[in-house]
């Protein structure tokens, strides 16, 4: 293990942010190979190969020398400066070696998810035009071709580059060529033509499209100095060092992902550890025992569920033992005055009940965590204080992908300088207005639409000016969509969405997410959507823990006969699940009287990609939700 040192010095608080600085990297190319001059022997993948087999690790001279090849070979292909690399692949050191070696030439990459419908594939690879395509596998590849169909002008003109040991089943159209991985990287590192390293920082890095909730997904145009401006603004903004190991599970075709469980650790020279199965990342921490964690609300929601249900199963000194360490806890955190950070015990009995009891749920994660963040929708207060209890450093984070995401975070400007409710201050070089008269709800009157201004801010959407146009005040300012207030201390609060905000018959405005969070606390709910515009109240159509909730309506003496499918048609369940989020969830201060729900609609089948309720992100398609029960809202509109 290195010695715990920081790879960079922070940046100073009045840096311009106009480009690069000094000894800056100009490119993401450019970063990584500084950082295989700085930590060359240190390890910067592990990832397991296969099922049952022993993780394997590369450290930074290999990656370097892979992606290098990577870019050689693009090059060899007629890759050009200004094209895209279109990628069809789940987390893997190919996906990372594939974009920085698109980058070292000067092209973008464009990255899809596996599980995602092929017409979408479709219209994504219509619009980007890549010059080249990876694909994670044959089943992919099968796919793809199920998809693009017959005509080879659909296909990028410099072929497919197909991941595996398999051979291809279905192949593309004759005169569409397939790269096998291992002959691709073996042509790159024994070729002898030389490439043009790219230098503008300003050039595209990548498209990131979008999830597509209300249409086709736009694709989001961002430079170098996009994305280098956030990792740089975090650089040695928190507690990481060479060496510290991360467990990586975050989407990397998603900007939450990509900026900060890629490229910020390969900054700051971490050990990326992949997560091989996504149903299993506590087992997979245990064995990596990372200092650094980033996941999202849903994660953190399962963990505060799992733990506490357990602690209120205990019984006897058990029981006594979790009560005093919650109450320890929360006496030494009062004391220290700090939210968020992560408070050490230090007296006698604070570290008895930190040794007999959350050194236990630590142990969950593999028990070196310094620090965990969380992003891409709010995460609850209940949530973040227990992590904070249980002895992690727990920091929430706002961005979106037009703004490569970074806007705001708890936790980068030191501690002591975070509070629970918001998402801390606005990152250096950022500057965040509110737009007041983007809405008119008076029992509201200092929230407003987010405005962004910064180096984060996108180009704009491929091939949609329009949409650019309604989006971007001009370059480097970017209306968000997104509601929220800022209080006299700079500390930013994000209320609901613009457009998601909806109206109520008497005139009340509701804002969704952060209630629809809320909800997902309670063990008998998976998935939960508030809806209700234009009616006297709100509705709920919820997809339950069946399992979980069975087992409460059987202790309770409701009737849990049938199917899954005939529970949640009863009325009677309903009335049952409706009445005990009343009690447990839909409580005041979080809920007002208007936002509580007068009736709930049961779904038995989960939302995913699948079924075409969720985008690839895990956002609900609420318009195909809401289309779905059209019938059912119909009966409560009367």
């Amino acid at each position: 293990m290195a010695e715990e040192k920081m790879a960079w010095a922070r940046q100073p608080d009045d840096r311009q942010w106009n480009g690069p600085e000094g000894e800056d990297p100009r490119t993401l190319y450019q970063m990584l190979m500084t950082s295989v001059e700085r930590f060359g022997n240190e390890p910067c993948f592990g990832y397991i190969p296969e099922p049952g087999m022993a993780r394997v690790h590369l450290d930074y001279n290999e990656f370097g020398e892979l992606a290098t090849s990577v870019a050689k070979r693009l090059n060899d292909l007629g890759v050009k400066a200004g094209e895209r690399v279109a990628l069809i692949l789940d987390n893997s050191v190919e996906w990372a070696a594939l974009s920085y070696g698109a980058n070292a030439i000067g092209a973008a990459y464009t990255a899809m998810y596996t599980h995602q419908h092929g017409g979408e594939w479709v219209y994504i690879l219509n619009d980007s035009t890549p010059a080249i395509l990876a694909v994670a596998g044959v089943e992919t590849l099968d796919k793809l071709v199920d998809n693009l169909g017959e005509d080879a002008a659909a296909y990028p003109p410099c072929g497919i580059i197909l991941l595996g040991d398999e051979e291809a089943n279905k192949l593309p159209p004759e005169g569409v060529a397939v790269h096998k991985w291992s002959e691709f990287v073996a042509a790159g590192r024994s070729s002898e033509n030389e490439f043009t390293i790219a230098d503008d920082p300003f050039a595209l890095n990548t498209l990131i499209y979008t999830s597509g909730t209300t249409g086709n997904p736009k694709g989001v145009m961002l430079t170098n100095w996009n994305t280098l401006s956030n990792i740089l603004c975090v650089q040695s903004a928190f507690k990481i060092y060479v060496g510290d190991k991360n467990a990586a599970f975050l989407p990397w075709a998603h900007s939450f992902g990509s900026t900060f469980d890629l490229h910020w650790m390969i900054r700051c020279g971490v050990h990326i550890n992949l997560i091989s199965d996504l149903t299993k990342i506590a087992d997979e921490c245990i064995e990596i025992k990372p200092a650094v964690l980033l996941a999202v609300p849903r994660v953190w929601n399962k963990f505060y569920d799992r733990v506490n249900s357990q602690f209120n199963a205990a019984t006897g000194l058990k029981k006594i033992f979790i009560r005093n360490a919650k109450k320890h806890a929360a006496r030494r955190i009062a004391k220290a005055g700090v939210e968020c950070d992560q408070v050490p015990p230090t007296k006698f009995f604070d570290k008895l009940f930190d040794k007999l009891v959350w050194k236990k749920v630590r142990a969950r994660f593999g028990g070196n965590i310094r620090f965990c963040m969380s992003g891409a929708a709010a995460l609850s207060p209940d949530v973040a204080e227990f992590i904070q209890m249980v002895g992690f450093s727990c920091y929430e984070g706002y961005g979106l992908t037009e703004t490569a995401p970074l806007v705001a975070a708890n936790g980068w400007a030191g501690l002591g300088k975070s509070r629970l409710r918001t998402v801390g201050l606005v990152a250096n070089g950022v500057k965040v207005t509110i737009d007041t008269d983007a809405w008119d709800d008076p029992d509201r009157a200092d929230e407003g639409e987010i405005i962004v201004h910064g180096p984060n801010v996108m180009k704009g959407y491929w091939n949609n000016e329009a949409a650019t146009n309604e989006v971007l005040i001009e370059p480097g300012v970017f209306r968000t969509g997104d509601l929220g207030k800022l209080d006299k201390d700079g500390y930013h609060a994000i209320t609901g969405r613009v457009k998601s905000q909806f109206k109520l018959e008497n005139g009340k405005y509701v804002s969704p997410a952060p209630l629809e969070e809320n909800l997902k606390l309670s063990p008998l709910v998976e998935q939960a959507v508030l809806d209700g515009r234009n009616m006297k109240n709100t509705y709920l159509i919820v997809h339950p823990n069946m399992e979980a909730m069975k087992a409460a309506m059987n202790n309770s003496g409701a009737d849990t006969s049938g199917s899954d499918a005939d529970i949640c048609a009863r009325q009677s369940t309903r009335d049952w699940l409706l009445g005990e989020l009343k009690a447990k969830n839909m409580i005041a201060p979080a809920w007002k009287g208007y936002e509580v729900a007068a009736n709930l609609i049961l779904d038995p089948v989960e939302w995913t990609t699948d079924n075409d309720m969720m985008t690839p992100s895990l956002k609900v398609k609420l318009r195909n939700l809401l289309s779905h029960h059209e019938a059912e809202i119909a009966k409560l509109q009367g």
